[in-house]
């Protein structure tokens, strides 16, 4: 039987903005894999494709955990891979970047997501969008209004950019049967690749 994988996006809800990439996304992932549409289930959203699950976070981005909890209990969700995509401030858009999620997390909806799997068994992904540049040297607030900002139309047309190196990682990802390995590797050959 094949390994279950859990595309989870995290976000607000509401505008479509940097801090929403992730839901962003996931709904054009969902189209390209003609799924169903996402049903929506309380704190989460869900739809699949055999064993490959597309899960929205209905959250604020700082409960996003909660929801990926509450999903994993619902669902009777055993051990599975989970990729959760999100923003990362870090990377320029249209930059893409896969990473093992850490204990030091400083984006705070990872965070929570970290805080929830605290316990439980599954291999855990970050697949960050890029939705820099980021203001060098900003305040904590000043950072705050950055990410809850719209893309400039420049950047909203280096989107379709970002989408083909998301995925060129969620195939590779389903291809290994979510069993990733090395993502350092990884995203040096899907960058190779592009």
């Amino acid at each position: 039987m094949s390994n279950t994988i859990v595309f989870f996006s995290i976000g607000n809800p509401g505008p479509q903005n940097r801090h929403s990439v992730g839901h962003l996304v996931l709904k054009q992932l969902t189209d390209a894999f003609e799924t169903k549409q996402l049903v929506k289930k309380g704190k989460y959203s869900l739809t699949n494709l055999d064993n490959i699950m597309f899960v929205k976070s209905n959250a604020y981005m700082n409960e996003s955990g909660r929801s990926l909890r509450a999903f994993l209990s619902s669902e009777r969700i055993g051990n599975c891979t989970i990729v959760v995509v999100y923003d990362d401030f870090e990377l320029d858009l249209p930059k893409v970047r896969l990473q093992a999620l850490k204990k030091n997390e400083s984006h705070n909806g990872v965070k929570s997501v970290q805080k929830e799997l605290l316990s439980l068994p599954h291999q855990v992904y970050k697949l960050g969008v890029g939705v820099g540049p980021k203001p060098q040297g900003a305040s904590k607030d000043a950072m705050a209004n950055f990410v809850l900002s719209d893309f400039t139309l420049e950047q909203k047309s280096s989107i379709p950019t970002a989408m083909e190196a998301v995925y060129e990682y969620v195939h590779r990802i389903i291809e290994t049967d979510g069993e990733v390995g090395d993502c350092n590797k990884l995203n040096s050959s899907v960058t190779k690749s592009l």
